[in-house]
């Protein structure tokens, strides 16, 4: 496959176009500053610049590709507004190019309430201090569920995000969740095992227009 990936030069981001790589895709990271990429060196790798908010700009890129994967962070703050400022381009763009397939990472409890059956640490501690990120990335799944039934997309929720090598660990996933509700499931996961299941899930129609929880075993 040809993929495009956004958020390229981040943790989880890098796993993916190394993997993508490893399996013989080629790639075209769309990036801000194509020299934070320079560590990555393969002839089946394209970096460009990109502005992620143009619709323009993602089009020319996009064009011919067979996925784009989204892995795109953004720094908390009092109003976070950049996951829903960015998926309508990207899916402008989409459509435009004509591309068949869209994968997003976002993160447990999106959806706020989800987390109040949930320990100490989560409601007190971690919710208040990634609400702004939460809400924004629970409305940026909401364009996508009402606004792209043509779109063969699909929402991928990781726990907490760890650097360092993949685990080796069985990758469990739940559709429709949060969160695992296997309280079995350690509560952090290696950006490599994010990477891997949304590199192995791309061909997967089963998880078209759908939102799936994951964690390790």
């Amino acid at each position: 496959m040809k993929i495009a990936v956004l958020g390229a030069t981040g943790g989880t981001g890098v796993q993916i176009v190394k993997q993508a790589l490893a399996g013989k895709h080629d790639v075209i990271a769309i990036v801000r500053n194509p020299d934070n990429l320079k560590e990555i060196q393969n002839p089946r790798l394209k970096v460009v610049n990109g502005d992620i908010f143009s619709e323009v700009s993602l089009t020319s890129h996009f064009k011919d590709t067979d996925a784009v994967i989204s892995c795109l962070g953004f720094k908390r703050s009092s109003a976070v507004t950049g996951y829903t400022e960015s998926i309508k381009p990207i899916i402008g763009a989409i459509r435009a190019a004509k591309v068949p397939r869209l994968l997003v990472m976002t993160a447990y409890y999106t959806e706020i309430s989800s987390s109040d059956s949930q320990g100490f640490l989560v409601r007190w501690l971690l919710i208040p201090m990634l609400r702004p990120i939460l809400i924004n990335m629970r409305q940026m799944e909401k364009f996508l569920e009402s606004e792209c039934s043509d779109i063969n997309y699909t929402v991928i929720r990781p726990p907490g995000l760890t650097n360092g090598t993949a685990s080796g660990r069985k990758i469990k996933s739940e559709i429709g969740s949060y969160f695992l509700k296997d309280k079995s499931s350690p509560t952090r996961m290696p950006r490599a095992d994010v990477a891997k299941f949304m590199i192995d899930c791309l061909p997967k129609s089963d998880l078209f227009q759908k939102a799936v929880a994951i964690g390790l075993e």
